[in-house]
């Protein structure tokens, strides 16, 4: 059926229906720097973003010798827009005239969470290879928070604009905890008065919801080599049948008969007619594994710790598409 009625639709009342989302449930990309994103309006689709040599301990020199300086190679990380995100809707003439409130309450906010949804998607998997993320899937309580406080600390992270980031499930949690609930021992009353955790050891928290809905396969295969393995971050490997359901980056996994059977996040995979071959992952192998083999991609539902300036993130509209009357945030 053609549309009609087509003046009826503004696309300013499309923008309106972001802007709880944007503060609120899907806020991933406001917690991240987007300081990128001027730079990439006038350098193009990708943007080098200088990184912070980590040098040694400085060494003795006694007054009035000769120093010589030593090169440096200046390391960077590539910001690149090259991801793009669509919903794509078409209306009936009726559906047209409906008012405006009905219009974004009907169709504009569902469509920008569809939107939000896939961003804060692709932002959990880019932060959850990571080594700053706390598993929580057994348990939840004081000790999470704490232990990922001290992986920021031992990585020499600023204390300075933390941010900790959790799902429904874990907030509830909080909530339930005396050290955040009860004032005498919170120091706030805003957990009681408005269902709120504002800031614990160190970190601002905050909640999204994409942390629970995201979930990742439930999957078993088996290293494949010809001989052992011992270190190294990748794998090729067998028996994974997960063309329907993809392993993707931020996924976790175990091998059972690795020392410790440590957990390892995966950073990227490859692929053959639609199964994992190949799996590229974080932090290295802690003992040696054989071919044969389990592995296991285990569900997990994690808390982020991080500050804004570990992770740069830019977005650019796409021009409006000619004879289509379209909203583009």
């Amino acid at each position: 059926m053609a549309n009609t009625n087509m003046d009826a639709l503004y696309p300013e009342f499309w923008f309106a229906s972001f802007d709880s989302l944007d503060i609120g449930i899907y806020n991933l990309q406001q917690m991240v720097s987007r300081d990128v994103e001027p730079l990439l309006a006038k350098a193009g689709d990708t943007v080098n973003v200088p990184l912070t040599p980590d040098m040694d301990e400085a060494e003795d020199w006694t007054p009035g010798d000769v120093i010589t300086a030593l090169g440096i190679t200046q390391e960077t990380a590539p910001v690149v827009l090259n991801q793009s995100k669509k919903k794509t809707i078409g209306l009936t003439g009726k559906e047209l005239s409906l008012a405006p409130y009905d219009l974004i309450e009907t169709y504009g906010v569902p469509m920008a969470k569809s939107i939000l949804k896939a961003v804060n998607n692709y932002l959990y998997q880019t932060l959850m290879p990571t080594r700053y993320f706390t598993d929580c899937q057994s348990s939840f309580d004081e000790d999470k928070v704490v232990d990922l406080k001290t992986a920021l600390d031992k990585a020499e992270v600023g204390k300075a604009n933390r941010r900790l980031v959790a799902g429904t499930d874990d907030i509830g949690a909080m909530l339930k905890l005396d050290a955040f609930q009860h004032v005498d021992k919170s120091g706030d009353q805003n957990a009681m008065v408005e269902g709120l955790v504002k800031r614990k050891f160190g970190f601002d928290i905050y909640e999204n919801h994409i942390i629970d809905t995201y979930t990742p396969a439930d999957l078993s295969g088996a290293v494949h080599t010809g001989g052992g393995l011992t270190g190294g971050t990748s794998l090729v490997v067998d028996g994974f049948n997960d063309d329907a359901r993809p392993i993707r980056p931020g996924d976790i996994f175990t091998i059972a008969t690795e020392t410790g059977t440590p957990q390892h996040t995966v950073v990227s995979t490859t692929k053959s007619s639609g199964d994992t071959i190949g799996i590229v992952f974080t932090p290295p192998l802690a003992g040696a594994v054989s071919d044969g083999d389990a592995i296991t991609v285990v569900p997990s539902r994690s808390i982020l710790g991080f500050v804004p300036a570990a992770v740069a993130f830019a977005a650019r509209t796409y021009a409006p598409l000619p004879n289509v009357r379209t909203a583009v945030i």
